[in-house]
């Protein structure tokens, strides 16, 4: 399951050429060097969680399909985009267990309506309840909390090796991968060490720790409200479950 996918129902993540047999490239004063790398990405995790919020986008494969998400998350929800190649996309808001979605015109057609009648409902959104086992607030969590995202992480969190160093968007940052160099978690060379980008099969770069998100409803005019267990809800949680 790729990075992507591991966020949409565990999180996502990039193609790199990665060397197995890189040598480290740790500068001196480096104030992770006496850490090892799975301490690290421990540590780098247990910011992310603790953050206010933070922004993440990229993309990846999963079960033949592109997917790409972009999403701002902070402890009461979260706001953004998330899509795929062949049933379209939709933007994001999620605060608390409620949910509303906009679907984009082709991501309509997905969900059953006659492209004739797509104008009717374009730039609409649909509000979601319902808060258990089977809801859309359920199948979101993954992409819009931060503890389920380090969750759908964590057996990419141990048995890794330090690697090279790169600049990503202007900040050093410290490669860790696994023993095949498949897999990588790229976190800053800092003190308080942050992720900033996973690699497999896809990216998912990180960035805007700390960032103010406001999370806004969207107008009551513009929302169709349907209970969290109908039939669009389990369409919904079908695409987000599979990635």
């Amino acid at each position: 399951m790729s990075a992507v996918a591991v966020i949409a129902a565990g999180v996502t993540c990039a193609t790199l050429a990665l060397s197995a047999t890189a040598a480290p490239l740790v500068p001196a004063g480096n104030p992770l060097g006496r850490l090892t790398a799975d301490q690290i990405a421990k540590k780098a995790a247990t910011d992310l969680v603790a953050a206010t919020s933070f922004h993440y986008h990229g993309s990846g494969k999963a079960s033949g399909q592109t997917f790409s998400i972009s999403m701002s998350v902070t402890h009461k929800g979260c706001t953004g985009w998330f899509g795929d190649g062949s049933s379209g996309g939709f933007a994001i808001v999620a605060i608390g267990k409620t949910v509303w979605i906009q679907p984009n015109d082709k991501f309509w057609g997905h969900l059953g309506i006659p492209a004739s009648e797509v104008s009717l409902v374009h730039g609409l959104w649909l509000k979601f309840t319902g808060t258990g086992s089977n809801s859309l607030s359920a199948a979101i969590a993954p992409l819009c909390n931060a503890n389920k995202l380090v969750s759908g992480l964590a057996l990419r969190l141990s048995g890794l090796v330090k690697g090279k160093t790169i600049k990503i968007s202007g900040h050093r940052a410290l490669q860790l991968r696994n023993g095949t160099g498949s897999e990588s978690i790229y976190v800053s060379i800092s003190s308080k060490p942050e992720i900033l980008r996973i690699g497999d099969n896809g990216t998912l770069n990180f960035s805007a720790y700390g960032a103010r998100v406001t999370l806004t409803p969207p107008p009551a005019s513009d929302v169709i409200t349907l209970p969290g267990t109908s039939v669009d809800a389990r369409s919904l949680q079908h695409l987000l479950r599979g990635v």
